[in-house]
Formats: structure tokens, C-alpha cells, sequence
């Protein structure tokens, strides 16, 4: 008997651990979901205000996008922000898939508003590949899909 209740414990204890672990990862999900997040609004915020120094701390020199205007990199990016205004945007239904812990796919509807050169903006599905470099979380992709 002293055998069996001695297991119980033991298999108690175990489980209560493992509950507590996987809380605690969730946890740290969630978290480093909402960083990714809150970093897309920082480089939208970037963008918005044309802040070359924010931009290039949030992408990588690496970094490619695809819109409506066609396939861009960062310099040419920086080049063009002139004609760029963003005057509203939102982050709708966020959701972060992960490819691996250091590379993760941010994708949500996107109500954006303003123009580059002249042409209007609207809603778009967006796509955005962040990766952990040196424990620096920087954009390496964006995608964008009208919604119309």
C-alpha cells in the first residue's frame, strides 16, 4: 500500500511539473508573439514617420518586400520614402506561425491608408518573416495581397 501511495506521489508531482512547463512556455509564446507584433507596428510607425535610423534597426540588410509597386530592398526602400505617406494602418488578426525558434511568419488584414506617388492604398493581407539574429528580432520579408 505504502508502495502504491508513494507512485500516486510521484506521478502527481511529475505531471504537476510538466503542467507547470508548458504553462510557462505557453506563456513565453504569447509574449514573444506580441514582441513580433508590437515590432510590425514599429516598423509601420517607422514608415509612417520616415524614420531611417527605426527602419533600419527593424530590418535586416537583407530584407526583401513585394507589393502592388513591385519587389523592393531596404536601400531602395530608404530611397523612396519620400513618396511614400501613410497616413492610417491597422494590424487586424494577427497570427505568428514559427518556423523554427529563431524564424517566424507574421501574417494579419492590414486597413491601410495613404499613397506612394500619387497612387492610393488599400486593404491588404500581409505577410512578414521576422528572424532572431544575435538575439535581435529584425524583418527579413514582407509580402502584401490587396483584400478587394
Amino acid at each position: 500500500m505504502r508502495k502504491n501511495l508513494l507512485l500516486v506521489l510521484v506521478i502527481l508531482m511529475a505531471t504537476t511539473t510538466v503542467g507547470i512547463a508548458q504553462t510557462a512556455a505557453s506563456s513565453n509564446a504569447k509574449n514573444l508573439d506580441q514582441k513580433l507584433i508590437d515590432n510590425s507596428r514599429a516598423t509601420w510607425e517607422a514608415y509612417k514617420s520616415k524614420n531611417i535610423a527605426a527602419i533600419k534597426a527593424l530590418t535586416a540588410e537583407d530584407y526583401v518586400s513585394y507589393t502592388l509597386a513591385g519587389p523592393s530592398n531596404l536601400k531602395q526602400d530608404i530611397d523612396t520614402i519620400g513618396k511614400l505617406n501613410i497616413e492610417n494602418y491597422t494590424i487586424d488578426d494577427p497570427k505568428v506561425i514559427w518556423a523554427t525558434k529563431d524564424v517566424a511568419i507574421l501574417r494579419y488584414k492590414c486597413d491601410l491608408k495613404g499613397s506612394m506617388e500619387g497612387k492610393t492604398f488599400g486593404p491588404v493581407y500581409s505577410t512578414e518573416v521576422w528572424v532572431n539574429r544575435g538575439g535581435k528580432w529584425q524583418i527579413v520579408s514582407y509580402q502584401e495581397t490587396p483584400a478587394n
